[in-house]
């Protein structure tokens, strides 16, 4: 913090004696804090810069301290004293720095290690030096691994080990972890107390294969079965009211029962549907889309509709018995990867992308669409970071 000042409005108390406690850097819209919180943990704090991501953080966490400011301005020393924690009383320390500087989506050209983006991991281990949590938790790009030689790798781990922690890292897909999405993330898990291994994959089969779908959930449980199969776009979204480009749904209500174990376990605890609104196309965007079927994208499209130049998978409808490719904060545009709904004319709803991203129905985004479809793209999956969290809690 500059300053006492940024904390001067937070009560001072005591957590001491708390079970299963984090505080998120780097917090964005609340997905680590999500998957968290699925497995038991509870939020002390979140620290974000963004003002736009932290109103839907508040609004789902309205009990956790909320820091709106750069981290580096954030004093430590001085946030630990306000909380009340002595080292090693915080269960987990976690957050994903940003990784613009490591992303392959950013041209090469325009990547360098110097980066100021780049030196964020180095803030986040200063909290670590002064917390001393019993846990550390490291979100990135699967690129922070190898990029620039590893160096940036190396340096988190041996400055992890030289404070004592057992560091492991690598990278997960979320598809093995029961999300509907093939994005993978890297993540560092570090601990005081003994090594703690990556959590098994739990879903299995061809990413883009097709599956069966699972219609027996009279179990329902907050964890996804172990040795399933991945879960698709429909397992995911089928249960859905349909709109039409420009249309929200204003009913709230659930106007079909859930049709499969993932729809009923996204449902737990949510008394009514929101963000389902689905944004409006211009005219060549609903020409584009109306003349594609399920799967096909700019590809298949006529040489009057195809666009001059266009990403993999650019004006793409989803697979409906196959997981979404990685839902980006483009999420909103159509030009920008395959986010036309499988058979509606008009690209995914920001509920339905949050669906694909294992977000509860229960947690509400704020903000505008665009906003909102970054908060998405920008946050781990929560059900991601619970397969990490429940890990932590078994070998704590």
């Amino acid at each position: 913090m500059d300053s006492l000042d940024i904390v001067d409005t937070m009560p001072h108390y005591s957590m001491r004696g708390m079970e299963h406690t984090i505080i998120d850097l780097f917090a964005g819209a609340g997905g680590l804090t999500t998957g968290f919180h699925l497995a038991g943990f509870r939020s002390l704090c979140a620290i974000e810069v963004s003002s736009k991501a932290l109103a839907t953080y508040k609004h789902n966490y309205p009990n956790t301290k909320i820091i709106n400011q750069d981290i580096r301005r954030v004093n430590p020393s001085e946030l630990r004293s306000h909380l009340g924690l002595k080292k090693e009383e915080l269960t987990a320390l976690i957050g994903g720095p940003p990784c613009q500087g490591f992303s392959r989506n950013v041209p090469a050209d325009y990547r360098y290690l110097n980066d100021s983006r780049n030196q964020l991991y180095r803030t986040f281990l200063e909290f670590v030096d002064e917390f001393k949590p019993l846990y550390v938790v490291i979100e990135n790009v699967p690129e922070i691994l190898k990029a620039y030689n590893g160096v940036v790798s190396h340096e988190i781990t041996e400055r992890l080990e030289t404070q004592g922690y057992k560091v492991s890292s690598t990278s997960l897909n979320a598809a093995n972890f029961g999300i509907p999405q093939t994005r993978s993330r890297a993540f560092f898990i570090a601990s005081l107390e003994k090594q703690i291994e990556f959590p098994a994959p739990t879903h299995f089969g061809e990413i883009r294969g097709d599956r069966r779908n699972q219609k027996n959930f009279s179990q329902l449980t907050l964890f996804p079965p172990e040795m399933s199969p991945v879960i698709t776009v429909k397992d995911a979204i089928g249960d859905l009211p349909p709109l039409e480009a420009g249309q929200k749904y204003d009913a709230e209500d659930y106007p079909f029962p859930p049709e499969t174990l993932y729809q009923a376990m996204l449902r737990y605890e949510s008394t009514k549907l929101v963000n389902h609104v689905a944004r409006a196309l211009s005219p060549i965007q609903m020409a584009r889309v109306q003349s594609l079927k399920e799967g096909q994208d700019a590809r298949d499209l006529s040489p009057e509709l195809s666009p001059k130049k266009h990403y993999s998978g650019a004006y793409g409808r989803l697979y409906w018995d196959k997981p979404a490719r990685t839902i980006t904060t483009w999420v909103f545009h159509p030009g920008s990867g395959r986010f036309f709904h499988p058979t509606q004319n008009r690209t995914i709803t920001i509920r339905e992308a949050a669906r694909l991203h294992s977000y509860p129905d229960s947690f509400h985004f704020v903000g505008t669409y665009t906003d909102m479809a970054s908060q998405i793209g920008e946050s781990v999956p929560p059900l991601l970071a619970k397969a990490i969290a429940t890990k932590i809690i078994q070998e704590h």
